[in-house]
């Protein structure tokens, strides 16, 4: 089987392309008519287009089998009082070559017809049993093949042209195929001239409000020849130009084209921002909180860091009193720098807030199952690792600083020189109350000796180096928070757009190539003419 070129392969390529883009994403009954689809125009175009088979379809009683005999020239279609009187196809050609043979067989039709000279190179005609017949299986043959003919003569006669089971059947099905279309207006030697007029302009109003403006309209008689000459002409036409097959396919594929874009839900013009679904992110995992108990761990710890020797030895029995504690369970109160600053939320939650999230940035509010499904997917991917991010931040150690064991030191300074001035003016004190001899004592000036000098100079510099302690671990965590924000924003940045925002991107372009492919089919491209 030859790869279709030309509009064909274009024809083949788009309906593959709306096949494989549409698993999972259009509704079940409309991808299997596409894929059925799919394999008869494949099938259809593998015999190519030398053989146009034309189906005269109508009502019981219109007489298609005697315009069939007319057009042929000869009876090879049954004419009877009885109705139905076609109770199966029969295929008319003027000769049985392998490639007519192979035609017919795919479309199954065994009665088979050889009429010399009496139809056109490439033309073969068929009778099909009626659409209204009063037998089910003539029925369903006569829709059978009137789907996968190459051109159709729609019979009608004065009486039976205007019924709704017509306009709203076989005709309402073929606004498509308007150009592989004839009408044929039959028994019109039974009318008047003036009534016949009427019925004319009644029967172009009726195909107008079908769609079908575009078809041939042909006024016949079976039994006078009026008109069938006409309608042989124009079904030679057709099968001349050579672009019957290719026009009821592609009519074929709009109709199926346009009944499954109807389906598919509009999408949104506009793109995420991505700010807003971070902000969104931080909010339902408590990223605000973590960036908090980030900032107060880390005070914490540097509260520990500038601490002095002496302070910390004398915190020592107090901080092993408030483990045994902890341990005896006497305490329930944990430590502001040890206390869990995990997130409070949990990962499903998280993910209900993004698929929100994408569905406020859809204007459809992702009605559609398919879509809705790939952004939960989405969100449920992307929460576990929004989570881990701010776990990621709560859970490492705080960064140390450079000034933390220098403020440290001289704070330990200031308290040593401040119990050295202490002791030296107890001891002086000490002696002058138990009247011992003054031991000498150097002045800084005439009314402040060194012990009271170091004791206050030292006590001042330990509460200057306290507040400077303070306000350099307040800007520091002002700092630290900002980092870490960024940080989380940065993290929680690429988790969306990685895990949430590419795929929901991925697959709302597979739905605008889908929408595409199916407007190329819904609206196909003009058929050159041999």
């Amino acid at each position: 089987m030859s790869a279709p070129t030309g509009p064909g392969a274009q024809l083949t390529a788009d309906l593959g392309a709306a096949l494989e883009l549409g698993a999972g994403r259009m509704d079940a009954k409309d991808h299997a008519a596409l894929e059925e689809l799919h394999t008869r125009v494949a099938e259809r175009l593998s015999m190519g287009d030398g053989l146009t088979v034309a189906a005269l379809v109508g009502g019981t009683g219109v007489g298609k089998s005697a315009l069939l005999n007319a057009i042929v020239g000869t009876e090879v279609a049954r004419v009877g009082i009885r109705r139905p009187t076609t109770d199966h196809p029969v295929g008319v050609a003027a000769a049985l070559d392998p490639p007519t043979a192979a035609l017919l067989d795919w479309l199954r039709i065994d009665d088979r017809r050889v009429v010399p000279g009496a139809l056109a190179e490439g033309l073969v005609l068929v009778d099909l049993p009626d659409h209204d017949s009063v037998a089910e299986g003539h029925r369903a043959t006569s829709a059978r093949l009137a789907g996968r003919v190459d051109a159709l003569v729609v019979v009608v006669d004065p009486v039976k042209y205007a019924r709704a089971d017509l306009h709203d059947g076989p005709l309402a099905a073929l606004r498509h195929h308007a150009e592989v279309l004839l009408v044929a207006l039959n028994r019109a030697d039974e009318l008047s001239d003036g009534d016949l007029a009427k019925v004319q302009a009644d029967l172009a109003a009726r195909l107008r409000a079908d769609g079908l403006d575009e078809a041939q309209v042909c006024t016949t008689s079976a039994v006078t020849g009026q008109g069938v000459d006409t309608l042989r002409g124009h079904l030679e036409q057709l099968a001349s130009s050579r672009r019957a097959v290719l026009r009821r396919l592609a009519g074929d594929a709009a109709a199926v084209a346009t009944t499954a874009q109807a389906q598919l839900p509009e999408l949104p013009e506009a793109t995420v921002e991505v700010a807003g679904v971070v902000d969104a992110v931080l909010e339902a995992a408590d990223g605000h909180r973590a960036v908090v108990g980030h900032t107060v761990a880390w005070r914490s710890t540097a509260r520990r860091a500038v601490r002095s020797p002496l302070a910390r030895l004398a915190r020592t029995p107090l901080q092993a009193a408030r483990r045994a504690g902890r341990e005896l369970g006497l305490s329930g109160v944990t430590p502001a720098g040890e206390r869990d600053t995990a997130p409070m939320r949990s990962e499903e939650a998280i993910g209900r807030v993004l698929a929100r999230e994408l569905a406020l940035a859809d204007t459809t509010g992702l009605a559609h199952h398919a879509l809705d499904r790939a952004v939960r997917d989405a969100a449920a991917q992307a929460a576990p690792r929004a989570v881990e991010a701010v776990r990621g931040l709560t859970g490492g150690r705080p960064q140390r600083r450079w000034w933390w064991p220098v403020l440290a030191g001289a704070r330990g300074v200031s308290e040593a020189v401040a119990l050295t001035g202490l002791v030296w003016s107890v001891l002086l004190g000490v002696a002058e109350w138990l009247g011992l001899p003054e031991p000498p004592t150097p002045q800084v000036t005439e009314e402040l000796t060194w012990p009271a000098a170091l004791l206050l100079g030292a006590l001042a510099a330990r509460l200057l180096l306290g507040l400077c302690s303070r306000w350099a671990s307040r800007v520091g965590a002002r700092r630290v928070a900002r980092r870490a924000e960024r940080e989380l924003r940065r993290q929680l940045t690429s988790v969306v757009h990685d895990h949430l925002l590419a795929p929901y991107e991925r697959e709302v372009t597979a739905y605008r190539e889908l929408h595409a492919a199916l407007t190329r089919l819904a609206a196909p491209p003009a058929v050159p003419r041999a």
